[in-house]
């Protein structure tokens, strides 16, 4: 494979992340990922600094916006771009899960696509106030928002009493209403930035039946049956595809491993690991294979299934 160009298209403008509505005509919030001042944007940007290095010829790299329907619209145009390794995209979590679910706006079939790897996994958790008892009360970005799903999911699941509290402007705002007692508990919270700065907040999501780290915990979880254990770990699985790069359908297998080497390869590069940590991009590769069976994972579902899932996570 030699390129002389290579486009990474974005679903989202600038400091925009993914705890978006998953519908492709819902609108759009400005929220960090993985680091407090990660997104999509500046990881897309990272990745064309760097990237061109480690292929074949040395390609110049561009990240193009393709904003739109929480990054439905890249996904769409990397449906029908050139299976030539010259277009890729930086995909969020919600593509896969609106393409496995059927919901509006998915006009392509993620699991065709061919998966390179991530930039890093995303293992995120519900938060508590410490000492929070139900009803609980889920700040969110929007009621079709990453975390609002997740909190309905986990009240369907577990059978608690909770309720969704949407129009939170980013996580700076869903803090001030925990801070303040205006809500008890939020979900889709990355795992990093409350290692970093809340640590009192993950005491308090073992209280609630949570997804923590990619695994159901907390007081509710032992009484989980086996299909609802089995659909929360079905989302939490989303941590090893967010900030996910994919091809085309049809990339062929030598370009699809040059590209997943590169990836790997920034991991090992000193420039790139200084200037992520400057960025505030998190950079532990996620190697392809796993990226790619869990979206398989995720669309294998079986259509009951799909539909429990789908009734959980549909905004009210």
């Amino acid at each position: 494979m030699s390129l002389a160009a290579l486009v990474i298209l974005i679903g989202f403008g600038p400091g925009q992340g993914a705890d978006q509505p998953l519908r492709a005509e819902a609108g759009s919030s400005a929220v960090g990922r993985l680091s407090p001042d990660m997104s999509y944007d500046q990881t897309a940007r990272f990745l064309a600094r760097h990237l061109g290095r480690h292929l074949p010829g040395a390609p110049r790299v561009e990240a193009r916006q393709s904003p739109g329907g929480a990054g439905l619209a890249a996904a769409s145009a990397l449906a029908r771009a050139p299976a030539d390794g010259g277009v890729i995209a930086l995909l969020s979590p919600n593509v896969a899960q609106a393409s496995a679910l059927g919901l509006a706006g998915a006009r392509f079939d993620a699991s065709r696509f061919v998966w390179l790897g991530g930039v890093a996994a995303e293992p995120w958790a519900c938060v508590a106030r410490p000492g929070a008892s139900a009803p609980f009360w889920f700040a969110a970005a929007g009621a079709g928002a990453r975390g609002a799903s997740q909190a309905r999911a986990l009240i369907a699941a577990a059978g608690i009493e909770g309720h969704v509290l949407a129009g939170y402007a980013g996580r700076g705002e869903l803090a001030r209403a925990l801070e303040s007692g205006e809500a008890n508990a939020a979900c889709g919270w990355p795992l990093r930035e409350l290692e970093a700065r809340r640590p009192d907040w993950l005491k308090g999501a073992m209280d609630i039946p949570a997804i923590f780290a990619g695994q159901a915990q907390g007081r509710w979880a032992q009484g989980l049956d086996a299909e609802s254990r089995a659909l929360l770990d079905a989302l939490a699985g989303e941590s090893d595809y967010a900030f996910a790069l994919a091809g085309p359908e049809g990339l062929a297998p030598a370009p699809a491993s040059a590209l997943a080497e590169a990836l790997s390869a920034l991991a090992g590069d000193r420039e790139a690991a200084e200037d992520a940590a400057r960025a505030g991009v998190a950079l532990e590769p996620v190697p392809s294979a796993q990226v790619s069976e869990r979206v398989r994972a995720l669309h294998a579902l079986p259509d009951a299934q799909k539909a429990r899932l789908r009734q959980w996570i549909a905004p009210r």
